[in-house]
């Protein structure tokens, strides 16, 4: 199977969870709100957010391990792939252990950071302790889904993502059905882990029984090398941790709980569309890792450029749909009182473009070797983020707050990270400025008038009507910026495909 069609069928997999997610989510949101109130949803999303600095502790081994068994895979050195899996099981056991202290500490602490009240204590440390104890069970189990990302076992990553979103969606909706608040949130989030890393170890077992006898003992040398591979990982881990998972912290400690189901409740139509926009070049990266270690340098290049003319391509397209549309959605999904504002509207079509090109040029240097310098460009941005989200949203509030993302991840980041992408990719500065920044913008700026003259017409219409119009915003995008991802893999041999499709057909062009 070549790498185009693993990634085409990955890809399909990914839209098909991500688009019955966001269909099934955009339900569920208002469903919580109904059952557990928005100052205790806000509490919850907060809280989370906190308990989830506690993941840094797998320490970027998990990130990377996939990579390297990808490369192994491809040089077919079924021993390093052995003494891969062994050491990812030890890293991952030790990786456990301190994640359950950060937890612990953590989880303590709650109360204090996010101004819970005496009565609320209870009602969020109990779920919260639930999600921590299952957290430091899962940890170790993830190095076999690890394994299997890296092997490009497609059609099973896919299906056993499903199966665990439907076990998630349907113990959310039936327990908060039965009043369990908070508790069924918390239920509805471990057990789907549980349930992957268990069936994740069986499927390892099935697909390659090699890789899971005869391991070498782990040594301290190996696994050291193994967190050294994921320093960059991690520090990278630690900065989009303070971009992605502070903001409603922030929030939350400056007394406005209640903002924070706003913000995520604006933000969720970016945040899944932008889920949606990574989905293709994502499921390319393993087989980047495989290019890359073929030594096939001016295909590397080449594919690179579309690749990152591809996530930017889609990326716009989101942004173009929030500007039109967010708006409308938000105040007859869940309510005006949820919607956070036109300006904190363009400011997230802002964020969901600056945040596309900074995941671009992370990623990509990251599987090519470049992780430790992405990695300290990241946690410099991170740490940026969270002192301008402190400062900005103590004055502007949810704004200030999405704000500060653009500034640290869409000016900051980029120059941080331009350098180490030219020199993992082989390009120039000025190559990467010229080849796909350059033609993306020229395109996109009429995308974007169009979108601001879309959202002055529409105004607020009913909720089928504002989603066809932000469909045909997208295909509208879509097609007038073709040019620029045409050359893609899946997409060339989608082309390929219904032109000879469409030449062999009665009355079509025959050569």
């Amino acid at each position: 199977m070549s790498r185009t069609v693993r990634a085409s069928i990955a890809a399909g997999f990914s839209y098909l969870h991500v688009g019955i997610s966001v269909i099934a989510g955009l339900w569920l949101v208002p469903f919580t709100l109904h059952h557990v109130g928005a100052r205790s949803y806000g509490l919850w999303l907060a809280s989370g957010e906190l308990l989830a600095y506690a993941g840094i502790a797998e320490l970027g081994m998990l990130v990377t391990l996939p990579w390297l068994i990808a490369q192994a895979d491809g040089q077919g050195d079924r021993a390093r792939l052995r003494q891969l899996v062994s050491t990812g099981a030890a890293a991952a056991g030790l990786s456990a252990a301190l994640y359950g202290a950060l937890a612990l500490v953590l989880w303590t602490q709650l109360p204090r950071i996010v101004k819970l009240a005496e009565a609320e204590q209870a009602s969020v440390q109990g779920p919260l302790l639930i999600v921590a104890i299952a957290g430091c069970v899962s940890h170790p189990l993830r190095v076999f889904n690890a394994v299997l990302a890296g092997l490009q076992d497609v059609r099973y990553n896919g299906l056993i993502t499903l199966t665990n979103w439907t076990i998630g969606f349907v113990l959310s909706v039936s327990l908060l059905s039965r009043g369990y608040g908070l508790y069924a949130l918390a239920i509805a989030a471990v057990v789907p882990s549980l349930v992957t890393g268990v069936a994740g170890a069986i499927r390892l077992s099935i697909l390659a029984p090699d890789l899971l006898r005869g391991w070498p003992r782990p040594s301290l040398l190996e696994i050291r090398r193994l967190f050294v591979e994921g320093l960059g990982a991690w520090l990278g881990g630690w900065g989009w941790r303070l971009v992605a998972a502070s903001d409603s912290l922030v929030l939350a400690a400056l007394g406005r709980p209640g903002q924070v189901a706003a913000l995520a409740c604006t933000s969720k139509l970016g945040q899944a569309m932008t889920q949606l926009s990574w989905i293709p070049c994502d499921n390319g990266l393993i087989g980047l890792a495989q290019l890359s270690a073929e030594g096939q340098a001016r295909r590397l290049r080449d594919a690179l450029v579309v690749m990152v003319r591809v996530y930017l391509t889609l990326a716009g397209a989101v942004a173009c749909v929030i500007i039109a549309v967010n708006g409308a959605f938000v105040r007859e999904w869940v309510g005006p009182g949820m919607f956070a504002g036109p300006v904190a509207n363009v400011l997230i079509a802002a964020l969901v473009v600056a945040t596309t090109f900074g995941h671009a040029v992370a990623v990509v240097p990251s599987v090519l070797g470049r992780r430790l310098a992405i990695g300290v460009a990241t946690m410099i941005c991170g740490v940026l983020h969270l002192g301008l989200a402190w400062v900005l949203g103590s004055r502007f509030g949810i704004t200030g707050v999405v704000a500060a993302g653009v500034v640290s991840h869409g000016v900051v980041f980029s120059a941080l990270a331009w350098k180490p992408f030219a020199e993992a990719t082989g390009t120039t500065e000025i190559s990467l400025l010229s080849d796909v920044l350059v033609p993306w913008g020229g395109r996109m700026l009429p995308m974007l008038l169009l979108a601001f003259a879309v959202q002055r017409l529409v105004g607020t219409p009913p909720l089928p009507v504002t989603i066809a119009t932000g469909g045909l915003v997208a295909a509208t995008v879509l097609l007038y910026m073709r040019p620029l991802y045409i050359e893609f893999g899946p997409v060339r041999a989608l082309y390929d495909r219904l032109t000879r499709s469409w030449r062999a057909a009665p009355g079509g062009v025959h050569s």
